[in-house]
């Protein structure tokens, strides 16, 4: 069993759960659980991190713990370390008052950069754009940064940005009873027929007020 193993163990049993308990608490699954606990597996930093939240501590004292309970510092994998530096690093993201769908000489200049965390070490296709007036969406009001992933595809209940007719329109992507996609806000609905581009909005940003 490894030192982490032993103290994620110990913390989990000191709280009466079960490893169902902690599982679902840190969104891993109890197989994944089982293994670290007996030291067939290490987890990697970001599945320590959910981990360390679950008991209300950092990822670094949760791994100071288990070297100070062992006698041994716990020690990151040289993977491990690299993927911890990305994920601290923050990206930079151009923010745009009008939708841009191509990219070419005639791209309108970002009227600034915003800083992002990344959710995970993975590239993609970011941009900001900057909110004007009412856009009928509850969550998102005049002079907030809509974040937006221009490459994730819409899931049901995302909130995404739709160009219709050069207007950008803002709502609620949901599916009929016949399982066909529209986008819903306060003007009502639109069929995602009509739009020209879409981008998923990740984040939601009040920096420029």
């Amino acid at each position: 069993m490894s030192n982490l193993g032993i103290i994620i163990k110990e913390l989990r049993e000191r709280r009466g759960w079960p490893q169902t308990e902690l599982a679902d608490r840190a969104g891993i699954s109890r197989s994944s659980l089982a293994t670290i606990e007996i030291g067939r597996s290490v987890p990697k930093v970001e599945t320590s991190i959910k981990i360390a939240k679950v008991f209300g501590m950092t990822v670094e004292e949760l791994y100071s713990k288990a070297g100070f309970e062992t006698g041994k510092a716990f020690t990151e994998t040289p993977e491990d370390i690299l993927e911890r530096l990305r994920l601290a690093s923050p990206i930079a993201v151009p923010v745009y008052t009008d939708f841009v769908i191509h990219a070419g000489d005639n791209v309108e200049a970002p009227i600034e950069y915003i800083y992002l965390a990344r959710p995970k070490a993975t590239g993609k296709n970011i941009e900001a754009y900057l909110i004007k007036g009412q856009c009928m969406e509850p969550d998102i009001r005049d002079g907030d940064i809509a974040i937006v992933d221009r490459d994730t595809v819409p899931e049901k209940g995302n909130i995404i940005l739709c160009l219709i007719n050069n207007e950008i329109v803002i709502g609620r992507y949901l599916m009929d009873k016949e399982g066909k996609p529209y986008i819903q806000n306060g003007h009502g609905k639109h069929d995602l027929k009509e739009c020209q581009a879409t981008a998923v909005v990740i984040n939601i940003s009040r920096n420029m007020r």
